[in-house]
């Protein structure tokens, strides 16, 4: 499992428009990578639109924000599209969760990604945010982490 101040791994995953995103793309700068369970659940639709209604405080920080799932593109399309979501999010559809594995962001049971976020800057994690399952992660949490790294 990755931890606050590992280096962030190698990885290549399509986003919803099917473009390649890379762990070298996230490696300069402020990344703030969310690991998510389901498109189109409850409490993922909560967090990603509240992300998304807030994104111009992470635009401010210069932070760019990535939410990672086990869905297929296509279905995190159409996830973006109904939420109106403008940052990218990146399916861990196959090899399955191998991304969100590498990170300890992976319920073997479920099969899907836990609710956990990392924080980066220049590649490396400053700050891990987890939350219970059925319970969203706070935008403040998201924006300490960002304001104390600065």
């Amino acid at each position: 499992m990755i931890e606050t101040g590992s280096r962030l791994f190698d990885f290549s995953l399509e986003n919803q428009y099917g473009e390649t995103i890379t762990s070298t793309q996230l490696a300069s700068g402020r990344v703030l990578v969310v690991f998510y369970p389901w498109a189109f659940s409850r409490v993922c639709g909560s967090e990603l639109a509240e992300i998304q209604e807030h994104h111009q405080l992470f635009s401010e920080r210069q932070v760019r924000v990535c939410a990672i799932s086990v869905d297929h593109k296509f279905t995190l399309r159409s996830y973006a599209e109904s939420l109106g979501i403008e940052f990218d999010l990146l399916a861990d559809f196959w090899p399955h969760g191998a991304v969100a594995r590498l990170a300890g962001a992976f319920d073997e049971e479920k099969g899907v990604a836990t609710r956990r976020s990392l924080y980066l800057v220049d590649g490396v994690v400053r700050r891990a945010i987890t939350s219970a399952m059925g319970q969203p992660r706070a935008l403040a949490d998201y924006l300490e982490a960002i304001d104390s790294s600065q």
